[in-house]
């Protein structure tokens, strides 16, 4: 009789006990985020936080208490996060009034010219102030493009240099003839204008940012829009400690700054908003 027992309850099938799904605490990621990176989403929250729960669940987790704890204590699920809430849709030669003021401005310039974008997303921005300095006749062996960004996915697109139409879409066709091949529906950059920029993945806020080095024109266009007014003025504390000195000409992106922030200087010729150090007088 026992063995009998016993086998009926060797095949029972496995009970399985539903759990209970708790997403009503969003902003424990927010801000984990923005301390983070220091991006807030406070206009954003009723589109972010379905992706939010979606990313949760594809890792495991059921409340944002659980998706929290695995954040903090595991690199690769906070890079998938970086990636999935950092994707800026952008395209080569945007705001082009600022390239054609930089390729005026670099041929007065020492060199060799240092010069940092931050962020580069897929590498659009940086290249084309290679494409801009190589069409004005500015020696390429003679200039450093430093391109950072916190999202590693777009930071690998960029080093691959391929492209849609679409990113391409505001260059002249004799651009595309000259410094792409075509592959199929891409286009993929060659090496002469892919050669001059360096690629990493970096946060303006941690140490190694300094580690870059000092430069001559520092690009950071549609980044300070994520941020506060707080962390607006960090950012561009930190920008300001690569500066080489205060010929260094700072671009932002137009909507990127409500006020001036402390230590900057503006300025405006041929139609063009640059900053510069302030002079201590």
């Amino acid at each position: 009789m026992f063995s009998w027992f016993k086998r009926k309850t060797q095949s029972l099938p496995p009970i399985h006990v539903s759990r209970s799904d708790d997403f009503t605490n969003p902003s424990l990621i927010y801000d984990f985020f923005t301390d983070l990176t220091g991006i807030h989403f406070d206009q954003k929250e009723s589109i972010t936080t379905p992706k939010l729960i979606r990313f949760a669940k594809g890792n495991e987790c059921y409340t944002f208490l659980e998706l929290i704890e695995k954040l903090r204590s595991d690199v690769r699920v906070r890079e998938s996060l970086i990636n999935l809430l950092t994707v800026n849709e952008t395209y080569f030669f945007r705001e082009k009034g600022q390239l054609d003021f930089l390729a005026r401005r670099s041929q007065t310039l020492s060199k060799p010219l240092r010069i940092l974008c931050a962020p580069g997303a897929s590498g659009e921005e940086p290249y084309s102030i290679a494409i801009i300095l190589a069409q004005s006749g500015f020696p390429l062996s003679e200039v450093e493009i430093i391109s950072i960004d916190i999202n590693t996915e777009a930071t690998q697109r960029a080093r691959e240099g391929v492209y849609t139409s679409r990113s391409l879409h505001r260059l002249p066709p004799e651009i595309i003839e000259r410094y792409f091949v075509v592959e199929g529906d891409f286009y993929r950059l060659g090496s002469t204008i892919k050669g001059v920029v360096d690629f990493r993945s970096c946060n303006i806020f941690e140490a190694d940012f300094l580690g870059l080095g000092v430069f001559d024109m520092i690009f950071s266009r549609n980044m300070l829009i994520y941020f506060d007014l707080l962390t607006i003025e960090k950012a561009v504390g930190q920008l300001k400690k690569v500066a080489r000195n205060d010929q260094t000409l700072f671009f932002f992106g137009h909507a990127d700054l409500p006020v001036v922030p402390s230590g900057l200087e503006g300025h405006f010729e041929e139609g063009i908003k640059y900053y510069t150090l302030k002079k201590e007088r």
